[in-house]
């Protein structure tokens, strides 16, 4: 197993969105709980008033931008480990797969695991797994995100 190189988790708003290119209101991560070079473990608390939510559910849509999001974090906690001052933009370039599972209602607490499958210039193949403050299994996805600076 990797060694974690968080010393502690990070779960101060204003730190999670120097490590994101995001910017409120959508924003869908706020905590970073492990951290090594191929895997990291994310959080993010639905706020009732998040964009996809929808009649109290948080909808399709919001899970999978939660589990790119959560790539995203890991990325923008690798470059600041790098020295890099500032995250870079990326976007999802294909979604291979996505399981919604159960869409979870606005309050609740999001954990999701992502891990690097592959990495080849600025293309990451990454799974990602999402589960609820119970640990049960809402959604998975495989996606190609592009890094564009």
């Amino acid at each position: 197993m990797a060694e974690n190189l968080l010393k502690e988790p990070i779960l101060e708003k204003e730190q999670i969105l120097k490590l994101i290119p995001q910017k409120p209101p959508f924003v869908m991560v706020d905590s970073i709980y492990e951290y090594t070079a191929l895997t990291g473990k994310m959080g993010f608390t639905i706020p009732p008033n998040n964009l996809l939510v929808e009649n109290g559910l948080f909808s399709e849509p919001g899970l999978i931008e939660h589990m790119a999001q959560s790539m995203s974090l890991h990325r923008g906690y690798r470059d600041y480990l790098a020295g890099l001052d500032k995250p870079r933009t990326g976007f999802i370039g294909a979604i291979k797969t996505v399981e919604v599972l159960e869409l979870p209602v606005a309050g609740a607490r999001l954990t999701t695991y992502v891990e690097i499958l592959n990495e080849i210039m600025k293309v990451t193949l990454v799974t990602a797994r999402t589960e609820d403050e119970n640990g049960k299994l809402i959604a998975t996805s495989e996606m190609k995100t592009v890094t564009v600076d």
